[in-house]
């Protein structure tokens, strides 16, 4: 397993992170000031992506369906408490409109990582690929419509494996994720083309 630091210099001691807590602060690295509807559905769309292409997920939330969108509430807030008390990751309240929301930003305590590298590059792509959208529209144009929330109702728990039925489509073009990190680690720095780059051409060769 990769252990990676948080690159900012910083005087504390790494200490231990739950699983939770370092797929949130990885996610804040990429993607940072977010807010907190929209940082669990980054965590919900990299799970999507790894039971996609790995069979499995990364974090430990285990997703229903609540009020908005995906989500382990519970467990998230507790990851999300964990950061900000352990000096990790700041919260601040936004104020929007009548609406009172709060931003969350990595912080420079260092901690460790457990991810491998496939994880990572999910993880990455993932916060690099949605950062742009609003939350509303991140939801209502990619998390509901994603395979686990089609067909659910509200309180429902998500079945996360029916991401595997979109796998086969990926294995038929000769994809592999692992492998294709694999590839990627014997080459030249500089002379492989960027995971984001190689999974977009595939899903749009699919829709074609």
């Amino acid at each position: 397993m990769h252990a990676l630091l948080h690159p900012a210099v910083s005087t504390a001691e790494p200490m231990p992170l739950s699983r939770n807590a370092q797929v949130l602060r990885f996610l804040l690295e990429v993607a940072p000031d977010v807010g907190r509807i929209k940082l669990a559905k980054f965590a919900y769309l990299a799970d999507c992506e790894a039971h996609r292409y790995l069979g499995r997920p990364i974090s430990q939330f285990r997703y229903r369906y609540a009020q908005h969108g995906p989500s382990d509430d519970r467990q998230f807030y507790a990851a999300k408490d964990e950061l900000v008390a352990g000096g990790f990751a700041t919260e601040v309240p936004i104020q929007s409109g009548p609406y009172l929301g709060y931003e969350v930003s990595p912080a420079t305590r260092a901690g460790e990582y457990t991810f491998d590298q496939a994880e990572t590059e999910i993880l990455r792509y993932v916060a690099e690929r949605y950062l742009s959208p609003t939350a509303r529209s991140l939801c209502d144009e990619v998390v509901y419509q994603t395979p686990p929330m089609k067909g659910a109702k509200l309180g429902d728990r998500l079945q996360m494996d029916r991401m595997r039925d979109e796998s086969a489509t990926d294995d038929k073009l000769g994809f592999n994720l692992e492998r294709l990190l694999a590839g990627e680690a014997s080459v030249e720095a500089g002379r492989y083309r960027p995971l984001r780059e190689s999974v977009d051409e595939l899903r749009a060769r699919h829709r074609a």
